[in-house]
C-alpha cells in the first residue's frame, strides 16, 4: 500500500524548478466515474477538540503536528509543493495575475509546511460547528500563532476529497472544503494574513485503501 508520504516522495523524483518559475501546465483530467465521493464503508470521523498528533498520522479530529516542520528541503514538503504548483492553473477562483503571484509565493518559499489538519465526513463540504471551534483553538496554539503574528506569512489551505466518483465533482468538493476553512480562519479566528484556498481534488495521498482518510483539509504556512 502506497502511503501519503511515499507517494509524495515519488512525485518529488519527477523534478522541481529550483530557481526560475517553470511553465505552468494544467494537470490532465482523469477519466470520470459515475458517483461523487459517495461515502466509504467506515464510520464518519467525529469532530473533537484539537489533538497534538504527529505530522505523519492522519487524525479523526482537528490536529496540529507535535513539531511543525517548515524545512523546504524536506522531501515531503518539497513533494507537496510540487503537487500544489500543478493545481494552481486549474483554480477557478483566481485570475491569471493572481495565479502567477501565488505560484511564485509557493515555488520560491524559503519555508513551507503543514500546521493544521481538519477531517471531513463523506460528502461534507462545510466545516462542522465542532470542527470550527477546534480550528479556532488550534490557531491560538503558540507554535501556530507565531506565524500568524508575522504579516508576511501566507497560508495555503489545501482541500482534498476521496478518489471515489467523478473527478470534476470531487475537485469542486475539495475546493469548497478549503474555502470553508478559509472562512473560519478569517471570520472566526481573526486571521489577517493572506490566505489562499486550493482544491486538490480526489486523492489517495493519505491512504490508497481507506478512502475516508483522504477527506481532509490541510493548512500550510508559507514563508516568502
Amino acid at each position: 500500500m502506497m502511503t501519503h508520504r511515499t507517494f509524495l516522495f515519488a512525485v518529488l523524483l519527477a523534478g522541481l524548478a529550483a530557481c526560475n518559475k517553470p511553465e505552468r501546465k494544467p494537470a490532465p483530467a482523469p477519466t470520470p466515474n459515475p458517483t461523487p465521493e459517495a461515502g466509504y464503508a467506515g464510520t464518519a470521523s467525529p469532530a473533537s477538540p484539537v489533538s497534538q498528533a504527529p505530522a505523519t498520522a492522519l487524525p479523526e479530529q482537528v490536529t496540529a503536528p507535535e513539531t511543525i516542520n517548515l524545512d523546504v528541503e524536506d522531501a515531503d514538503n518539497r513533494a507537496m509543493r510540487a503537487e500544489v504548483l500543478k493545481r494552481i492553473d486549474i483554480m477557478p477562483n483566481l485570475g491569471e495575475a493572481e495565479k502567477d503571484r501565488l505560484y511564485v509565493q509557493v515555488e520560491r518559499a524559503r519555508a513551507m509546511g503543514q500546521v493544521i489538519t481538519i477531517p471531513f465526513a463523506s460528502g461534507e463540504k462545510s466545516v462542522s460547528p465542532a470542527s470550527a471551534a477546534s480550528l479556532v483553538k488550534a490557531v491560538e496554539l503558540p507554535k501556530i500563532k507565531k506565524y500568524l503574528d508575522d504579516p508576511t506569512v501566507v497560508f495555503v489551505v489545501l482541500g482534498f476529497a476521496d478518489k471515489k466518483g467523478d473527478p470534476k465533482t470531487n475537485q469542486t468538493i475539495s475546493l469548497q472544503r478549503a474555502e470553508g476553512v478559509v472562512k473560519i480562519l478569517k471570520d472566526k479566528a481573526g486571521v489577517m494574513n493572506l490566505v489562499h484556498a486550493v482544491g486538490m481534488g480526489g486523492s489517495e495521498l493519505f491512504d490508497a485503501t481507506v478512502l475516508g482518510k483522504n477527506r481532509v483539509v490541510e493548512v500550510w504556512a508559507v514563508l516568502p
